[in-house]
């Protein structure tokens, strides 16, 4: 899905009309005196866009959010808003799908539509599961249970989600950490829309990018952040889908070879040079028997078509074709009951590790090297394999090599995506 640099826009100051003054981000700063623990009060704001609604958490009847420091909390009832404060933990349970709080075991409010809790300073923090969060969360009912959204500047998320994606980096592979900021920041707002029935717009976890909140900032993320602050990725004025992955293992590839969607001109496969070849997923090997791999095929066919299949003793593995990036296009397992063609990068959920059967293969661009007894059946299948992830859009560990090297966010970034150009939205 693409969305254009104006549709972007739109998109948040539409969240801004709808919500008004029940967007809370940077509230008044209160002065020296006593905050109770919890009383009725009145509450007025603004919010600062662009901002991003992201889902940190969903199928609890209960969650326990607490504050740095004391807190807001706004309360929807039968179309009305009551406004609270509170400097103790807030405790909101679901109940026939309306919600009630209460402190300190205290019930305060019940028959609620939706809770809003915002931090009551400029540098206040909001906790739950004992990770702290900027901006303010909002608690809504989904059938018998809660999600929480964590409604934050699109700046404030990024420093919670480049230094997981990118990993350590110090000032040499500062260039490649603007750049993933970059990457990022043009991800997130490509994704604005992508949930149009939903009340967020991105989830925490790899179904978008990974968000860990305000545990895993750093002065240098941050910093490179602030840097690159506005710029996005376009490609004839419109944002692209910049994919990214860890280790290419030498090249990329076409986005249309690697998953069933559409290619896209600056989503090709591009020579990394060697760039990524300091990763330890530069190169790699998986051993497994026959019997784990075929156990490993059978319970991925018969989970993907819904019944039990067995294929048999394998006698023959042979890679039919490769994308232009060297990944697996197609892969034929030959038994004594039939054929089976896998392929593409699901072909890392069929086969896994060898030593860990709950992680997925590195990546899809591998060679294979058969052992077999005197009957002709296969005993052991090795892979030789070099990359880690689906090779779509940057390399991490490549762009970190650049960086190294020598080389700007800006080239980097060019470099991976073809064909397109940096734009400063705001």
């Amino acid at each position: 899905m693409k969305i254009s640099t104006s549709d972007a826009l739109n998109h948040f100051i539409k969240h801004f009309i709808r919500w008004g003054t029940m967007v809370l981000l940077i509230v008044i700063v209160w002065g020296c005196g006593v905050v109770p623990t919890l009383r009725e009060g009145s509450e007025g704001s603004y919010v600062r866009l662009p901002f991003v609604r992201i889902l940190v958490a969903s199928g609890n009847a209960e969650m326990s959010i607490a504050g740095n420091k004391p807190v807001s909390v706004e309360c929807m009832k039968d179309g009305k808003s009551l406004v609270y404060y509170a400097s103790h933990p807030i405790t909101v349970r679901i109940n026939k799908g309306l919600l009630s709080i209460s402190v300190r075991g205290s019930l305060i409010g019940e028959r609620l539509g939706e809770v809003m809790i915002t931090p009551r300073s400029r540098n206040g923090l909001l906790q739950y599961n004992n990770i702290s969060y900027r901006g303010l969360f909002k608690v809504i009912p989904n059938g018998r249970s809660l999600e929480l959204i964590n409604i934050v500047h699109l700046d404030e998320y990024l420093k919670g989600v480049v230094p997981p994606e990118i990993g350590w980096a110090g000032e040499p592979e500062f260039e490649a950490v603007k750049a993933q900021a970059v990457a990022a920041r043009t991800y997130a707002m490509s994704r604005l829309a992508q949930y149009p029935n939903k009340p967020y717009d991105m989830k925490s976890d790899i179904t978008d990018q990974v968000y860990h909140g305000v545990e895993v900032e750093t002065p240098l993320v941050s910093k490179a952040i602030d840097q690159t602050r506005g710029y996005v990725i376009k490609y004839n004025d419109e944002l692209i889908n910049a994919y990214y992955h860890s280790t290419c293992g030498g090249y990329t590839d076409d986005i249309d070879e690697v998953w069933d969607k559409k290619s896209e001109p600056y989503l090709r496969a591009v020579n990394d040079s060697g760039f990524c070849s300091w990763s330890k997923y530069y190169n790699w090997e998986e051993k497994y028997t026959a019997e784990q791999l075929r156990m490993r095929i059978e319970e991925y066919l018969s989970s993907e078509r819904g019944k039990v299949i067995r294929i048999g003793d394998i006698t023959d593995m042979y890679i039919k074709s490769y994308t232009p990036g060297g990944r697996i296009s197609e892969l034929t397992v030959q038994t004594d009951k039939g054929s089976y063609d896998l392929g593409r990068d699901k072909i890392r959920w069929v086969f896994k590790r060898s030593s860990n059967p709950e992680m997925i293969l590195q990546s899809a661009r591998f060679s294979v090297k058969l052992k077999k007894n005197g009957n002709g059946k296969v005993e052991m299948v090795e892979l030789i394999g070099s990359g880690y992830g689906h090779g779509v859009g940057m390399c991490q560990c490549g762009a970190i090599g650049m960086s190294r090297a020598g080389r700007k966010f800006d080239d980097i970034l060019t470099f991976y995506y073809s064909n397109t150009n940096l734009v400063k939205l705001y």
